[in-house]
């Protein structure tokens, strides 16, 4: 039973600082974003310097400021030639997720404070890249699939880009938040998990054939 105790006591301390971590998270995200929609725009504006004018952070949103020209919804009819810059935003929250699920994994092993503060500094490092895919390959993804075709015609895509990029726009959104942070932690915790690992395997009741 003690095996099992100690699997259920981590467990347990997980779910427990999952609350606080995400409420310290959602209150700081308009700092802690401030890094991604940074990365964001050099990023987009780099490999993508023909669609994307600017990546510009509005809160917990980032607006892409593309550098197409579409008709101003607001045109009235005294105007109705009136042209405006393509801006749209994204929420990046639902990218950025996996920073307070490592804060929870990371507080709740039994490691001494210093090294619980150094391990989610690094880890939140680490993780830096998943929200800036995501919100990359969302923006992208706008501008293929869902605005004028013949802004995807000025995006210079193919058959098998948009195939690509429908694929990273599932992976940046289904995959790599949920999972990269738990990787994350995993990597900085080998020597917990070599204790804890053994431990899942004894406290797993086997099967017997013909018991």
């Amino acid at each position: 039973m003690m095996p099992r105790r100690s699997i259920d006591r981590f467990l347990l301390r997980v779910l427990l600082w999952l609350a606080p971590a995400f409420a310290i998270w959602y209150a700081l995200a308009p700092l802690l974003l401030t890094p991604v929609a940074g990365w964001t725009h050099v990023t987009l504006s780099h490999f993508f310097s023909q669609a994307i004018a600017a990546v510009e952070q509005q809160g917990t949103a980032v607006d892409i400021v593309t550098r197409f020209v579409v008709a101003a919804p607001a045109a009235g009819a005294a105007s109705p030639d009136a042209q405006g810059q393509l801006v749209f935003a994204i929420n990046a929250l639902k990218y950025a997720y996996g920073l307070p699920v490592l804060l929870a994994l990371t507080l709740a092993a039994p490691t001494a404070i210093g090294e619980k503060l150094y391990r989610a500094v690094m880890g939140g490092v680490l993780l830096l890249p998943v929200p800036v895919w995501g919100i990359s390959c969302e923006a992208l993804k706008v501008l293929v699939f869902q605005m004028d075709p013949a802004i995807a015609e000025q995006m210079g895509t193919t058959p098998l880009t948009r195939e690509l990029l429908a694929l990273a726009y599932q992976l940046g959104y289904l995959i790599l938040p949920a999972v990269t942070p738990i990787l994350i932690w995993a990597a900085f915790h080998r020597d917990f998990l070599g204790k804890l690992l053994p431990q899942m395997r004894r406290a797993t009741p086997s099967v017997a054939t013909g018991e």
